[in-house]
């Protein structure tokens, strides 16, 4: 074969949960929610730079650390052990501790003082945050039909514009209304600093959130609950990598390149608007929020419903493709949107641009549910996690602070730092992209299934 079906595993089928759209739908909606809310205490953040560097005396490079790699060292490290756990234990209960653990550990960052202290709290932040896309991977991939899961997944991608939006949003309001105090009066804790304040009144509220996941509907398929007592997964997991290293590359590389755009635009952005337009907190957490909320949830759910329609037209590598394509039309409407010199039109290249980001995404889940069989979708999924966190909030933000800091020296140049990021890796990205399409055309397939299933032969 000559396309991504290569990589699927020739077997029989299993019998699996009928399909329920009700509990699937359901599912995806309670599953979409609370990725809103881990982007919503991740993002934060970003509008909040100008007042915790004042506070705490930081350089823009802390700030990146903050921002990228304090949450990025957890979360990547926490997402393999996870992503096991994923494919063995209920999947509700680790989104429950999940989504507690991050949300808490969100408002434990308001109680910071220090750089330290509050790199800490990102950290667990990260912690908690790190399962929750191995198993919403694993969860969408066995609630929809093989052939309708291209849309749900782009649903659940739509969640990190969507959060991002209501990030910039809500904070942008928290942080307009707080900006005037000096100090917040906080029950029990006591005065606090305005962004301080801010972590709190985001953070604490996802501790109530986390008792949805009791209503999720975990239909795990038999095959998957039967290879999860098999102790030969490990070593079939590694199987599996070794036999497919070039499309794992490759793939994995190129969404994790569009994490490193994306959590580069997340961070700074807010501050280029800042620092070259004069623009404060408030106004920009609508405007741009509004922006990222629409453009990239709508390019997500298009997206999803893209890769759908052209893998049903016979082109089984849609999931490569159309994210692909989508690279290099956000590639000039991405990098122009920080030259421009009217905020307004560069906001609306970013708009744009944010479309074909949101397009990109899509592909990356179905990725994952594409080129792994349903056993290790939670280790395919958190190994991706780990890529991406490393490339994408781990150097993002400390790319384009390291550029401003020491590249440029003056940190009114943010705008040309993130025209320099984005301008190199969107093409790269693509390039790769390509790259993949060519490894399943030169014949790549999967050779491991789990033990209750026949072996394919692998062949070239």
């Amino acid at each position: 074969m000559s396309d991504l079906e290569s990589l699927m595993p020739q077997r029989k089928a299993d019998p699996a949960p009928a399909y329920s759209p009700v509990a699937a739908w359901g599912s995806l909606a309670i599953l979409l929610l609370l990725s809103m809310l881990s982007i919503l205490d991740r993002q934060i953040i970003a509008l909040m730079v100008e007042p915790i560097k004042r506070d705490l005396l930081l350089s823009d490079t802390e700030l990146g650390l903050l921002q990228g790699f304090a949450f990025a060292l957890f979360y990547s490290l926490a997402s393999i052990p996870l992503g096991w756990a994923v494919d063995r234990y209920p999947r509700k209960i680790i989104v429950y501790l999940a989504v507690t653990t991050w949300s808490l550990s969100a408002a434990v960052c308001g109680l910071a003082s220090s750089f330290w202290q509050l790199f800490f709290g990102r950290t667990m932040v990260g912690v908690g945050e790190a399962s929750l896309t191995p198993a919403s991977v694993s969860l969408i991939s066995d609630l929809f039909p093989p052939e309708k899961v291209g849309t749900p997944m782009g649903i659940y991608a739509a969640g990190f514009y969507l959060g991002s939006g209501v990030a910039l949003g809500v904070g942008g309001l928290v942080v307009g209304l707080l900006a005037g105090s000096g100090t917040i009066p906080f029950p029990i804790i006591g005065d606090v600093a305005s962004w301080q304040a801010v972590f709190l009144v985001t953070g604490l509220p996802g501790f109530f959130f986390a008792f949805l996941a009791w209503f999720l509907r975990d239909a795990r398929q038999r095959s998957r609950a039967v290879a999860a007592q098999d102790p030969s997964a490990v070593q079939g997991f590694g199987t599996y990598v070794s036999a497919n290293g070039s499309i794992i590359f490759y793939s994995f590389g190129a969404f994790g390149l569009a994490s490193l755009v994306a959590y580069a635009m997340g961070a700074w952005t807010p501050t280029y608007f800042a620092r070259t337009f004069g623009w404060q907190p408030a106004e920009i957490g609508w405007m741009w929020g509004l922006v990222v909320a629409l453009s990239g949830a709508a390019g997500a759910v298009m997206g999803g419903m893209l890769v759908d329609r052209v893998n049903k037209a016979g082109v089984r590598d849609a999931c490569l493709i159309v994210p692909a394509i989508s690279s290099l039309i956000a590639w000039p409407l991405v990098t122009l949107g920080y030259i421009v010199a009217h905020p307004l039109l560069g906001m609306f290249f970013l708009g744009m641009g944010m479309v074909a980001l949101g397009v990109v995404s899509a592909g990356s889940f179905a990725t994952w549910q594409r080129i792994a069989p349903p056993s290790l979708r939670g280790r395919v999924s958190a190994c991706f996690v780990l890529v991406s966190s490393l490339l994408g909030a781990g150097t993002g933000p400390i790319v384009v602070a390291f550029i401003t800091d020491y590249a440029l020296g003056d940190e009114r140049l943010i705008g040309q730092s993130l025209a320099w990021t984005v301008g190199l890796t969107i093409p790269t990205m693509a390039a790769l992209l390509v790259l993949g399409r060519s490894a399943c055309a030169n014949g790549i397939r999967l050779d491991f299934l789990p033990s209750d299933m026949p072996k394919a032969a692998h062949r070239q």
